[in-house]
C-alpha cells in the first residue's frame, strides 16, 4: 500500500505523523511525508521519504510574524501563509501518485489540498487530530469565526474543481468523512454523544527517541548530584523567549531549586548561568523529564504528553488556545496549573511551583496519571484503526 503522509507545523505536529509512517513502514507500506524542509532529516531518519511542500526561508518568516503568536490572529496566519499556499502543490501530488485501491492519504486537520483530493478523485483520508481542543463540537461564535476565515480562501480554491463544501459548517466539512482519529485517550477527552461514528480515540503517541545510555556525560554528571531539576522549555519554534527564561531563572533562585532551559536560541539564554542550571538545544523529553521534579512549557501536546507519561507536575504558559485548553484540562486532571504570558514573573511562577511541588495531591494525581500509560500500544492501536480504513473502502 502507497501511504501520503501530510505535515506541516511545529516540531509537536510532526512527531506523531513521522511515527505513524515509519510503524505503516514496519507493516510493509511505502511512505512518503509532504512536508516543511525544516524537518527534512527528522522524516528521512524515520525511514520514510520526503517531498517539499514549504520552505525553510518561509517557515522562519511564518515562525517571526508577530500575528502567529496572536490568539485571536494565529489562525488567519497559518490559513494564508501555509495551509492555503501548500493547497495545490499537496492535491497535484496526490492526483499524480494516486493509484486506486493502494493509495491511502493522512493529513491533519485544515490540509486544504488533502481534503479536496478526496473529494474529486476518493481518495480514502484519515483525518488526525493531535488536540483534543474543539475535536468536532464548536460553539456558534466559533463556528462563524472558523467560516469568516475559511469560506473566502475555500471559495477561491473550490471554484478551480468545482467543488462546493458544506458552506453552513466549513470546519466540519474540512474532516475527513470516512475517519478521524483523535491522539489521546479517552480520559483525556471523552467520547460525546452527537460526535460521528467515524471519530475514534487512540493514544498519545509517545515518540521515543533515545534510551537512557543516550544522555550526554555532562547530563549525568549534572543529574547525579543534587535534586531533580525543573525543566523550562517555551517550544521549538518559540522565537521570543528571552523574558521566560529570565523570568524561570529568577524564580528558581528564589526558590532554592535547580533547572535545565531547552532552547535552540542560544540569544535567548540569560548569560552566565549559574553552576545550579544547565542550558542545551535539545534533549529528548522521554530521557529527560523521568528525572525532572516538574515542566515548564506552552502547552504544546506532544510535551503534554511526556509529561503525564514522566508522572511529573506541569506549570503552563499558553499562547495558543490549543494550548490553553491543554492547560485547561491538566488541572482539572490535578496535575498541573497555568500562568497568563503577561504575568509570567519571578513572584507569580515561584508562588505556583512551590504550590505544584510540594503538594502530595498534586503527586498522587501524577502517579495516577503516570500509571495509566502501562501496557501502552498507541502507536499500533493507531496504525490498526487506520489499516481498517483501507480494508472497508477496499
Amino acid at each position: 500500500m502507497k501511504v501520503i503522509i501530510v505535515a506541516l507545523g511545529s516540531l509537536g505536529d510532526n512527531n506523531p505523523l513521522v511515527t505513524i509512517g515509519a510503524e505503516l513502514r514496519k507493516r510493509g507500506c511505502t511512505v512518503v511525508v509532504l512536508g516543511c524542509d525544516w524537518y527534512k532529516d527528522l522524516i528521512c531518519n524515520a525511514g520514510l521519504t520526503f517531498h517539499s511542500i514549504l520552505s525553510s526561508e518561509e517557515a522562519e518568516k511564518i515562525s517571526k510574524d508577530p500575528y502567529f503568536w496572536d490568539q485571536e490572529k494565529s489562525f488567519s496566519v497559518m490559513v494564508d501563509r501555509m495551509y492555503a499556499p501548500t493547497t495545490w502543490p499537496v492535491f497535484d501530488f496526490i492526483k499524480e501518485h494516486y493509484e486506486p485501491e493502494r493509495t491511502l492519504v493522512i493529513s491533519s486537520l485544515f490540509i486544504f489540498g488533502a481534503r479536496l483530493a478526496q473529494e474529486v478523485l476518493r481518495v480514502p483520508l484519515v483525518t488526525i487530530r493531535i488536540n483534543a481542543f474543539a475535536l468536532w463540537n464548536v460553539d456558534e461564535k466559533q463556528n462563524a469565526a472558523f467560516n469568516s476565515v475559511l469560506n473566502p480562501v475555500l471559495n477561491k480554491l473550490c471554484k478551480r474543481i468545482n467543488v462546493s463544501p458544506n458552506q453552513s459548517s466549513l470546519y466540519h466539512w474540512m474532516y475527513s468523512p470516512k475517519k478521524i482519529i483523535g491522539l489521546f485517550p479517552d480520559w483525556f477527552e471523552s467520547y460525546k454523544n452527537n460526535w460521528p461514528s467515524h471519530i475514534k480515540l487512540t493514544h498519545f503517541l509517545l515518540m521515543n527517541e533515545s534510551k537512557e545510555d543516550g544522555l550526554s556525560a555532562e547530563l549525568k554528571e549534572y543529574l547525579s548530584v543534587g535534586e531533580p531539576p525543573i525543566v523550562f522549555t517555551p517550544g521549538s519554534v518559540m522565537r521570543d523567549a528571552k523574558g521566560f527564561f529570565s523570568a524561570s531563572l529568577q524564580a528558581c533562585l528564589k526558590m532554592g531549586r535547580r533547572g535545565v532551559f531547552l532552547s535552540p536560541y542560544r540569544e535567548q539564554i540569560p548569560p552566565d548561568l549559574p553552576s545550579s542550571f544547565r542550558h542545551f538545544d535539545f534533549i529528548p523529553l522521554d530521557t529527560l523529564l523521568p528525572y525532572a521534579s516538574g515542566i515548564v512549557y506552552h502547552g504544546g501536546i506532544g510535551t503534554c504528553a511526556q509529561g503525564l507519561r514522566a508522572g511529573i507536575p506541569h506549570l503552563v504558559t499558553p499562547k495558543t488556545f490549543e494550548q490553553s485548553d491543554n492547560a485547561g484540562r491538566l488541572k482539572r486532571l490535578g496535575v498541573g496549573d497555568s500562568i497568563n504570558r503577561d504575568n509570567y514573573n519571578k513572584t507569580t511562577v515561584s508562588n505556583k511551583l512551590e504550590t505544584l511541588l510540594n503538594s502530595e495531591n498534586t503527586r498522587e494525581h501524577c502517579r495516577k496519571i503516570k500509571g495509566k500509560f502501562d501496557n501502552y500500544h498507541g502507536v499500533s492501536d493507531t496504525c490498526d484503526e487506520i489499516v481498517s480504513l483501507v480494508k472497508q473502502e477496499n
